[in-house]
């Protein structure tokens, strides 16, 4: 899997979990995104011992929106694509160093990207 996501932390609102979390990008880029699988993130434990579990017991619950954003380093960006469901969203990387191109299909990510300090932060339904 090229497109890691950990779980750092989640807030249990009232209908909805907002999770956070970091992500780690290694191995080749695909050609028009690489997919993101938030079900990885079902069996994961924050800090404080919380879960998405029972959120992800229905594989079409996947989040309701997410993003990528890059702490620091690099101008990098991350652009999210939709999934029909939780393990097949895309996520398209752009190097803004160089007019805003898309990371080269095929190619290994660039190191700008596997060195990115990424986070998410991502919206899901509440199953009640």
């Amino acid at each position: 899997m090229a497109v890691t996501l950990t779980l750092t932390d989640i807030d249990p609102g009232t209908t909805q979990l907002y999770a956070f979390g970091t992500v780690q990008l290694s191995g080749n880029y695909p050609s028009g995104g690489d997919t993101i699988d938030w079900t990885q993130l079902a069996k994961q434990i924050t800090v404080r011992g919380q879960t998405l579990e029972s959120s992800m017991t229905d594989p079409a619950y996947g989040p309701i929106q997410a993003s990528f954003t890059v702490q620091g380093g690099t101008p990098n960006q991350y652009q999210m694509q939709q999934g029909a469901a939780a393990n097949n969203w895309k996520m398209r990387g752009y190097s803004t160093g160089s007019a805003g191109a898309e990371f080269t299909g095929g190619a290994a990510y660039p190191a700008s990207a596997t060195t990115d300090a990424i986070t998410f932060a991502a919206q899901f339904r509440k199953l009640t």
